[in-house]
């Protein structure tokens, strides 16, 4: 009995969570426009319909329009304002003290790790980090030797890859592993869940 009532409640809690929170967001948006859709449902013929029927048909109504003007403006707002606004707001974050340098190093770590092109990543690799005995996600930045045979590792933080630490291991500390950057950056902020457990490659087994 009781396994079968937690499969119930397992099944039927996000349904239920899913229709409340859509109800809730279709009752924000539609409340306040509501009566004017049922004026002008009761103009073209449906004054004497059931009263749910005419609630849902207004709440329709209502999102209808409601998404066609979202559109518009988002569409307006793309090709004759965003690009302008955008140089704008850059620009004075540019010029605050202090804010200006977190916000630099931001888009610039933000634009390599997003940009299809980007090379930043060369490798993934397991690191002793933070301390011998533990591993953790690094992405190998350069190979060159640095420092007495050292290379640069990148150690993300989780969930938030764009901050993390920088640091110089020796090549015979690194482990690499069988795993794409777009793979592991998925596996750092999903916690682990939503990617496959990274595989160390056969040779260094």
């Amino acid at each position: 009995m009781k396994r079968c009532l937690g499969t119930g409640l397992i099944i039927l809690l996000p349904l239920v969570l899913t229709f409340w929170i859509i109800s809730f967001f279709v009752e924000v948006l539609t409340d306040p426009f509501v009566g004017i859709a049922q004026t002008i449902l009761n103009t073209v013929g449906l004054k004497n319909a059931p009263t749910f029927f005419v609630q849902v048909a207004s709440q329709i109504l209502v999102l209808a329009f409601l998404f066609i003007g979202i559109v518009s403006i988002g569409a307006v707002t793309r090709y004759f304002f965003f690009n302008s606004l955008v140089s704008l707001g850059d620009s004075i974050l540019h010029k605050i003290p202090v804010i200006s340098g977190v916000y630099k190093t931001s888009q610039e770590l933000i634009k390599t790790i997003m940009s299809p092109d980007a090379k930043a990543f060369k490798k993934v690799a397991l690191v002793p980090f933070p301390h011998e005995g533990v591993w953790s996600i690094g992405f190998i930045t350069r190979e060159d030797d640095v420092l007495d045979n050292r290379v640069s590792v990148f150690v993300p933080t989780t969930p938030n890859p764009t901050s993390g630490f920088l640091i110089l291991f020796e090549k015979d500390k690194i482990l690499h592993i069988d795993m794409k950057v777009e793979e592991a950056l998925r596996y750092v902020v999903s916690c682990g869940v939503l990617s496959e457990p990274p595989k160390i490659l056969r040779d260094q087994v």
